[in-house]
């Protein structure tokens, strides 16, 4: 079976017909998750700052499927520009230890939904219990 989340405390509603998150057995499958504020307001204006309310979010939901970053294995960045992965960098080395860094893929894409958004990230992540 399962679980499927729409509703997470801390996060808007999602803007279109889907769950924040799947999980099936002890994986954990985000959606990607942009700089929107509980409001649904995009958070900043550089990649950097925006960076920093799109892991917010992801702690969230994490947090609503009972894990934490530490349980994140993969992470896939979509860039409106590939030349500001830097400023993510910086903000991700925050946040996990360096002997426990995910598996990253980056990608540049054209848009992301929303004007003004530079980044969407999307996690798997792996826990211990189901």
């Amino acid at each position: 079976m399962h679980d499927f989340r729409s509703d997470v405390p801390g996060l808007c509603a999602p803007p279109e017909p889907y769950s924040y998150s799947v999980r099936a057995g002890t994986t954990i499958y985000l959606a990607g998750q942009v700089a929107l504020d509980e409001a649904g307001n995009v958070v900043g204006t550089t990649l950097s700052e925006q960076a920093v309310q799109v892991w917010r979010n992801i702690e969230h939901v994490l947090a609503a499927n009972g894990a934490t970053l530490a349980d994140v294995v993969k992470i896939t960045y979509y860039l409106q520009d590939i030349r500001d992965l830097p400023g993510e960098i910086e903000v991700r080395r925050g946040l996990f230890a360096p002997d426990r860094m995910p598996a990253v893929t980056a990608i540049q894409a054209a848009a992301l939904g929303l004007p003004g958004l530079t980044v969407e990230v999307d996690v798997i992540a792996v826990t211990r219990d189901a």
